[in-house]
């Protein structure tokens, strides 16, 4: 049967969670509800997961310009995620495989715990794994202490990373590093993975489609840094963390303790013109700062402010 499906994409930002909440609570266990919106839809997603912890997994998908699929899958029993198993469970590319599959893979894996700022991936090294962070933001960045460091993308919990080397087996091509005060990450060795997908092209074509949906991130992150304004460009950087709520909302941690300087290496520019954007956005009431960090964000006034810049 085909999933149900809900468009919210003529809908204010504020009122899309509860029209989420109500079709999502109608699927029977093991059912699946498609979402279409028209902007990065993490902030939907991140208050989603946070009303039905433990209970939804999450697989979302760029479709089109500014348009975005996601894709939550009602888990049939409550698991507790912190062990190996329960993060394998709750991740998306993994829901083809059965329950045997699953316990080798995380028979084979083992937890890792870093601090802001350390390096999970060094550039240019073999990192053997495929890895799922499951508390926490990561980063892919680089720059190598040799040029201007730049941020390409945030790894957010239940995402992959390592998916590229995986297949074609070279270094790293990016270093990965903890953006949140502390990450969590599950590490998989890489021939365990390829394992599992023998027999079982469906994981296979699960890990290539995020290596694919990276690539139209990056595009688009290209994109955005070299034809749109530097408000917009950090209001592109800032919307993952917006909550969709109505007016200025707290704002997803761990923006909440991001530097000027990694805000601007994500917006592709230096501390000082990030610095001058962001005191505008708080000018304009798209953002909030406290103690000089970013502490709240209105999504509505980001989303407005990129419509108006494309």
């Amino acid at each position: 049967m085909e999933s149900p499906r809900l468009d919210l994409r003529a809908l204010p930002v504020w009122e899309r969670p509860a029209k989420v909440f109500d079709a999502f609570d109608n699927l029977p266990p093991g059912g699946t509800l498609a979402v279409t919106t028209d902007h990065e839809p993490r902030g939907l997603a991140g208050r989603i997961e946070q009303g039905r912890r433990l209970q939804v997994i999450v697989d979302t998908r760029r479709t089109g310009e500014r348009e975005w699929v996601v894709y939550l899958t009602r888990t049939a029993v409550d698991t507790d995620a912190p062990s190996p198993l329960g993060v394998i469970i709750r991740t998306a590319v993994f829901m083809t495989l059965d329950d045997a599959a699953r316990e080798r893979l995380a028979a084979d894996a083992t937890l890792l715990t870093v601090r802001r700022g350390q390096t999970i991936v060094a550039e240019n090294t073999e990192w053997p794994y495929v890895g799922v962070p499951f508390e926490g933001v990561l980063a892919l960045s680089s720059g190598n202490g040799k040029a201007r460091p730049r941020i390409f993308h945030q790894i957010f919990p239940y995402e992959l990373f390592g998916e590229t080397e995986l297949f074609d087996e070279a270094p790293a091509a990016g270093r990965v590093i903890a953006l949140s005060k502390v990450a969590r990450v599950l590490r998989i060795p890489r021939r365990s993975v390829l394992e599992a997908g023998i027999g079982r092209p469906q994981l296979l074509i699960a890990i290539a489609r995020v290596s694919t949906q990276r690539t139209r991130d990056l595009q688009q992150t290209l994109a955005t840094q070299a034809t749109l304004p530097i408000i917009a460009r950090i209001a592109h950087v800032l919307l993952p963390y917006a909550m969709p709520e109505r007016g200025l909302t707290q704002a997803f941690s761990p923006l909440t303790h991001m530097t000027q300087a990694q805000i601007a290496a994500a917006a592709g520019t230096v501390k000082e013109v990030a610095a001058r954007a962001i005191a505008e956005l708080e000018a304009r009431d798209a953002l909030r700062r406290e103690r000089g960090h970013i502490r709240y964000l209105d999504r509505q006034r980001l989303i407005d402010l990129i419509k108006e810049s494309g």
